[in-house]
This record gives C-alpha cells, sequence and structure tokens, in this order.
C-alpha cells in the first residue's frame, strides 16, 4: 500500500485536499493560503504549477496572472517580470504584506507542504513532469511522498515514465481511459461530479475493483463530506473545509 493511505479515512481522519491552498482565509494559490492550509494540519495542499519563460516552477492556476495587478502569459514571462506583480483578487487582501501577495515560487509551496507535514498535490498545468518531479525531490520529499495530478492522462504516463513510485491522480477522469491509468499502477482518479448524492455507488466500486483511488469535487459542506465518506471515498478535495469544522457542526460526523 502506499504510504499516504497507511491510516485509513474516517470521520476523526479526514484526507483533505486545500485546492488551491485554504481560500476562506487567502487568495487562491497564494503563500498565505498555503500556509493556512499548513496551520489547519489539511492531509494535502493543492497547487498549479507553470514554467516562465526563464525556466523558474511557479505556482498559477491559469495561462495568465489574470487575478494579479497586470494580466501577463506565464510561459512567455520571466520570472523577473512576473515577481513584480501583486494578486488583487480573493478574501482578505488587506490582511497581507505586499510580500504575501506576490506569485509564489513553487519551491516555496513546497518548503511549506514540508514544513506542516502536508502532502504536496500537485496539478500539473504543462507538460513539464521532469522539471517537477526534480523540484520535489530537492525540497525533500521522496517520490511516493507526493502526489502529481492532471486532466491530462498522456502527461501522467511521462510521469509514470519518469518515477515508478510517485502516486498519479487523473482530474476528472474519462471512462474510457481507466483501464489505461490503471495499468500505469498507484494512481486515483475524481470525477466532475459536484452532487456526491449523484453518484452511483456501483461506479466507485467498479473503480475500486480496478486498483483505484476516487474522489469527487468537492467536499464544501459537511453533508456533502458525510456522503463521501459514506460512498468509501479515498480522500477529499475541498475549498473550504477542514477537521475543526466537521467536529463543530453537530460534536460529531
Amino acid at each position: 500500500m502506499n504510504k499516504l493511505f497507511e491510516i485509513p479515512q474516517t470521520a476523526e481522519h479526514l484526507r483533505y485536499i486545500s485546492h488551491r491552498g485554504f481560500q476562506p482565509l487567502a487568495p487562491e494559490n497564494s503563500l498565505p493560503s498555503f500556509r493556512y492550509a499548513g496551520y489547519l494540519r489539511q492531509w494535502a495542499i493543492e497547487t498549479d504549477v507553470r514554467m516562465t519563460r526563464d525556466g523558474v516552477l511557479v505556482c498559477c492556476h491559469n495561462a495568465s496572472t489574470t487575478y494579479f495587478n497586470e494580466d501577463l502569459p506565464v510561459a512567455e514571462s520571466s520570472w523577473a517580470d512576473l515577481v513584480k506583480l501583486r494578486i488583487r483578487a480573493g478574501e482578505r487582501l488587506k490582511c497581507f504584506t505586499d510580500e504575501d501577495l506576490r506569485l509564489p515560487l513553487f519551491e516555496e509551496y513546497l518548503t511549506i507542504c514540508r514544513h506542516f507535514g502536508s502532502i504536496p498535490f500537485i496539478e500539473l498545468k504543462t507538460g513539464d513532469a521532469e522539471a517537477v518531479m526534480e523540484a520535489v525531490c530537492r525540497a525533500g520529499f521522496a517520490e511516493d511522498e507526493a502526489v502529481m495530478s492532471s486532466v491530462c492522462l498522456e502527461w501522467l504516463e511521462d510521469v509514470r515514465r519518469i518515477s515508478g513510485n510517485v502516486f498519479i491522480h487523473w482530474i476528472f477522469a474519462k471512462e474510457n481511459g481507466l483501464k489505461k491509468l490503471a495499468s500505469l499502477g498507484n494512481a486515483g482518479i475524481s470525477w466532475n461530479i459536484p452532487d456526491p448524492f449523484e453518484c452511483s455507488p456501483d461506479k466507485i466500486s467498479h473503480a475500486k475493483e480496478m486498483g483505484l483511488k476516487v474522489c469527487l469535487r468537492a467536499g464544501d459542506s459537511v453533508e456533502n463530506v458525510r456522503r463521501m465518506l459514506d460512498l468509501g471515498l479515498d480522500y477529499i478535495p475541498t475549498n473550504c473545509m477542514h477537521g475543526t469544522l466537521m467536529c463543530s457542526a453537530s460534536g460529531e460526523i
């Protein structure tokens, strides 16, 4: 069994993935959002990684800096240009320093994950899997201590060629590619089913019988998280939930 899943997911041990950090308290994909997810002891902290024109890995969801004070294409801009920008959208902007609101380096995100003991859950936004894996290892993570995810199955095949140990995750998986993913081993999927009450238990069982871990997007309410546990899902992407919220909602799940 992959060491990421040695402890079973239960009401007392929820495998929350903070999507782009903990967004209720800070802008998405910002240094503060990653730190807040760490403070909350989230199982994993998710980010999106891209490469600049001069080969620097940064955390940015969109192809350009849409939420900053200037909209620049990441792949066509140098780090020297991008580091000057500041986030101008998101929660509690006035609470943070100027430095807090710059574009995060991927290595800074990894340092935060390592400091707090959260799993780096990394979405590849470009086909730079080798550079990303090298950065993960330089940051002190073993290959089986991180997750590499993508909407692109071919990029996950590249990841598997680079590393036989890293866990790979196919975002919004398609049924006709599940056998291929399962053949790569040590893999999981998410389906784009916003309401977990609309997901068939048989559908989940079928994927699990293939050896795949399964999750849905996203667990953003106590009710949905409870349903995900009932369905036997393996981890829970979330934009807003954490363990304390689940406990305080009713005293128990």
